[in-house]
C-alpha cells in the first residue's frame, strides 16, 4: 500500500505556523507585562503643605539621604529582605522614642515604625507600597 504524503504537508505546515504564531503572541505578551517593583530604590517625596516639600532618596548601595526635611537623620541606611518583606532602615541622631502610624492596613501604604529591638524603623514592603510613612509624612515614589 501506497501512501501519498502530498495531501499531508500542507496541514503540517499550517499547524506549524499555527503554533509558531500562539508562542510568538505569548512572549509579546509577557514582554509587555510592567515589572513587579519591590525594592524601595529610588526618591520618595512628600510634595509640601502643613511642611516645606521632602524627600527621602534609597540608593542602590543601601544608602539613605533625607533632603529638604529629616536631614538631621542623614547617614541613614536601609536594607530589604525579600523573604520577610521587611524594610529596615537605620538613622543616626534618633532619640529613640516610639512612633504612631495611624490605623491604615491597606497593602498600598507602609508605615515605619520604631523597633527599639533593632534600633532601627521597620515596615513591611511589598510590590504594591506605593505611600511610605515616616514619623507622620507620607512620602511618594517619584
Amino acid at each position: 500500500m501506497r501512501i501519498n504524503t502530498n495531501n499531508g504537508r500542507p496541514i503540517i505546515m499550517s499547524s506549524i505556523l499555527f503554533f509558531s504564531l500562539l508562542l510568538f503572541l505569548g512572549f509579546l505578551e509577557s514582554c509587555s507585562l510592567k515589572p513587579t517593583i519591590i525594592s524601595p530604590e529610588g526618591t520618595w517625596s512628600y510634595p509640601g503643605g502643613a511642611a516645606e516639600p521632602m524627600s527621602m532618596v534609597f540608593h542602590s548601595d543601601g544608602k539613605l539621604t533625607f533632603v529638604g526635611g529629616f536631614k538631621k537623620f542623614n547617614e541613614a541606611t536601609w536594607q530589604y529582605d525579600k523573604k520577610t518583606q521587611n524594610l529596615q532602615i537605620k538613622v543616626s541622631n534618633y532619640d529613640k522614642s516610639n512612633n504612631e502610624c495611624g490605623d491604615f492596613s491597606s497593602e498600598e501604604y507602609s508605615c515605619l515604625l520604631y523597633n527599639s529591638k533593632t534600633d532601627s524603623f521597620e515596615c513591611k514592603w511589598t510590590s504594591k507600597t506605593e505611600s511610605l510613612s515616616f514619623l507622620g509624612w507620607n512620602f511618594l515614589r517619584k
